[in-house]
């Protein structure tokens, strides 16, 4: 049996050995494949890359223990450049002062308030731009032309 470290890991390679990290990654694989979010393309001639990772994060429980493994894969942003790969920068969260507003409009309006988790929220923002990233370690297609991800739809890191 494979030992898991409480230590969150920084590279595939430390990770690809343990079913608990694998079987994450499957997880956010699978998310990003049914929100259609890239086409397999050969690579580009003449057209930048931009190159990808993934992160993992431990999220752990008021108790201390672990409460759940997060492997999430991303753009590496800082490798876009601007006016080739992108055009503009947005970030779709919500500020506080907005939540914070909502909260005391249903409170004085008598409104109910459902909360809910969106697990890849950032998966539904459409790509204007034709951005190609690099596939993801442990989930490579190989073909002879070296397939890239075109992007249909937005990735966490990307500009």
């Amino acid at each position: 049996m494979t030992q898991i470290s409480a230590a969150e890991p920084s590279t595939y390679e430390e990770v690809v050995k343990q079913q608990v990290w694998k079987d994450t990654m499957m997880e956010e694989y699978r998310s990003i494949l049914k929100n259609d979010v890239w086409d397999i393309v050969p690579r580009p001639e003449g057209k930048s890359v931009v190159s990808s990772k993934w992160i993992y994060k431990i999220k752990h429980a008021v108790a201390g223990g672990i409460e759940k493994y997060k492997a999430r894969f991303m753009a590496r942003g800082f490798s876009q450049k601007e006016g080739i790969d992108y055009d503009e920068t947005f970030a779709p969260v919500a500020r506080y002062t907005s939540i914070r507003t909502i909260i005391s409009l249903a409170a004085v309006l008598g409104w109910k308030l459902h909360q809910m988790d969106v697990k890849t929220t950032f998966l539904n923002g459409q790509v204007e731009e034709e951005v190609c990233i690099e596939q993801p370690d442990g989930f490579v297609v190989q073909r002879k032309e070296s397939p890239v991800c075109k992007l249909r739809k937005a990735l966490y890191g990307l500009k």
